[in-house]
């Protein structure tokens, strides 16, 4: 298991790494959770692990998240 410090910001699709954290952007809107699914997958693409490994454990509605990552 593996866990991340993600910072959501609005913009074209994409993930950048930085210091201490990655930052995914997302296009989707935040109603019906489309950008948190937006944001799963993105993070299960880029790490390359099933859609179903990412789980978001802090801040479901919160730009800052700690998603957790089964590897």
């Amino acid at each position: 298991m593996k866990s991340i410090n993600v910072k959501v910001s609005h913009g074209k699709g994409g993930i950048s790494e930085e210091e201490g954290f990655i930052r995914v952007h997302t296009m989707e809107p935040r109603e019906n959770n489309r950008a948190n699914i937006d944001v799963k997958r993105q993070i299960s693409k880029y790490y390359q692990v099933p859609f179903t490994c990412i789980r978001i454990i802090s801040g479901q509605r919160s730009k800052n998240k700690i998603v957790e990552i089964d590897l």
